[in-house]
């Protein structure tokens, strides 16, 4: 991956991918935990997309910029990947629910770390099988 261009070209596609599982995870685990299904999903599922692809598209591009700067190998990056992106979950938790450490949600890990692997393989992993 010794060309950006190919990483970046995948941006936006990764972050519609990772905000629309993000959104479908979310209000699943708000159905689930609610013990009904409404309208209110709905509002949940998009308010969740919108959040998740503000966030996904400038750290994405972040992420991507340092994968090609060091030019990490996949291995390296989806450890990058995860590692960050949990990192993100987490202070989006606490900034958002005004809670600490101790309130982080073991839920938000099933969200984030397969996001984290959504975001990676739409992205640094599909680049490098093309390039």
């Amino acid at each position: 991956m010794r060309d950006a261009a190919p990483l970046f070209r995948r941006l936006f596609p990764a972050a519609v991918a990772v905000s629309v599982f993000a959104a479908l995870a979310h209000a699943g685990l708000v159905a689930i935990a609610a013990r009904s299904i409404g309208l209110e999903l709905v509002y949940i599922a998009a308010l969740s997309f919108l959040v998740a692809l503000f966030v996904a598209l400038p750290g994405g591009a972040v992420l991507l910029a340092v994968v090609a700067i060091l030019k990490l190998k996949p291995l390296p990056s989806l450890v990058l990947f995860v590692a960050a992106i949990q990192m993100v979950a987490i202070a989006l938790e606490i900034s958002l629910f005004e809670g600490g450490l101790d309130d982080i949600s073991w839920q938000y890990g099933l969200i984030s770390i397969p996001a984290a692997l959504i975001a990676w393989y739409s992205s640094v992993y599909s680049a490098s099988r093309q390039g």
